[in-house]
């Protein structure tokens, strides 16, 4: 009984990053977060019944963050998804572990950075209007128990920070206002190839190192043979079929990441039956919106602010092992510094890819002057 318990604990470990991520594409990108939740929640369902083990659902995050700083529309979300899932398809018939190795680890670890960045950006920047105001007793209801969870989150191991976001959406939906439509999808046809760029050739690389490649790695690591249908040839179908139908749907662009698979084995997580629980409780948030007509889900601001902050914080742990090859440092603050400033993955990248070629040159130019002068 006590470990099942940890395993339905387990299933809302990874809900600091889903929660918050649903929050904002419905509110910046025009999706129903009645759809969203739904889509989720089946999502979930299907991957712990196919691949029964705990399997995150994540919202693709390159993706996700870009949409919500860069202002993209409902039809360039959709539309990075799908081309997504074609990648996924098209490379079943390819080598994907060829692929995959020709992809420098400094930068992987400096799209994780740089959508660290982003988030506290963002955070800073809605953040900045709350504290020209006092604080009633519900923010500093909020701020008391981030706190709190972060300091369980400590002493357990436990992200109780994602049970808190999920809380705090029943919360939100119980405060929105109703609407005249519970399906409601809010788009103004906005098609900008360059932006739709900066969602896709991110969320490529994150989505080859973090999904396809790490995440049969995790899942062998934490469940042995009954991992065996984590595969990179599954992955990819998952990712594929999967991201085109919630394309045509206006569903949840996702992906399966080996950081969730960890979150929810910390948690407690054991078995595929821990994604029903949280498949079961975002089909019924969707159910409580569907019937009391809400489209989109309004965190209280400062709660939101906070998670992204918090969200980011833990991304920029994620470049670690990079940081730890002095290497690789510069690359990675320029890559940093690029996504916060400009608040553009395409140029984080672009950013790590020149001080990358340039550094090579800049030695040896030095190595030179130094040979002259000797």
């Amino acid at each position: 009984m006590g470990k099942e318990i940890g395993n339905f604990w387990g299933a809302f470990a990874d809900g600091a990053i889903l929660f918050p991520l649903i929050a904002t594409l419905s509110s910046s990108s025009g999706y129903s977060s009645t759809v969203l939740f739904f889509t989720a929640g089946v999502l979930y369902i299907l991957a712990g019944l196919y691949f029964k083990i705990p399997m995150p659902v994540q919202p693709l995050k390159a993706i996700s963050v870009a949409a919500v700083v860069n202002g993209a529309s409902f039809t360039e979300v959709r539309l990075a998804g799908a081309l997504i899932g074609l990648f996924c398809l098209g490379l079943l018939f390819f080598h994907v572990e060829k692929f995959s190795n020709r992809i420098p680890t400094f930068l992987i670890h400096g799209i994780q950075l740089g959508l660290g960045c982003m988030l506290i950006r963002k955070a800073i920047d809605s953040g900045i209007p709350l504290f020209y105001h006092p604080l009633d007793h519900v923010s500093l209801v909020i701020l008391m128990a981030v706190v709190a969870s972060l300091i369980a989150s400590k002493i357990t191991s436990f992200s109780t920070l994602g049970l808190l976001a999920a809380m705090a959406a029943l919360f939100a939906i119980s405060q929105n206002p109703m609407s005249s439509s519970n399906l409601h999808f809010i788009d103004d046809n906005t098609l900008r190839w360059n932006l739709i760029l900066t969602l896709v050739l991110p969320q490529i690389i994150l989505t080859m190192a973090n999904s396809v490649i790490a995440t049969p790695d995790a899942a062998k690591r934490y469940f042995g043979d009954k991992a065996s249908k984590v595969t990179l040839r599954s992955l990819l179908t998952s990712l594929g079929i999967g991201n085109i139908l919630m394309s045509l749907i206006g569903g949840l662009p996702f992906c399966h990441g080996s950081g969730g698979m960890t979150a929810h084995v910390r948690g407690g997580s054991y078995h595929g039956r821990s994604n029903f629980y949280i498949g079961l409780f975002l089909i019924v948030l969707s159910a409580i919106q569907y019937f009391s007509k809400h489209i989109v889900l309004v965190y209280p601001p400062l709660f939101l602010c906070v998670l992204l902050g918090t969200v980011g914080f833990y991304h920029l742990q994620l470049a670690k092992p990079s940081w730890n090859d002095s290497n690789a440092r510069v690359e990675l603050i320029a890559m940093g510094a690029t996504a916060f400033l400009t608040q553009n993955l395409i140029d984080s990248l672009l950013a790590g890819v020149i001080i990358a070629f340039a550094k090579p040159l800049f030695f040896a130019r030095k190595v030179s002057n130094h040979d002259l002068l000797s």
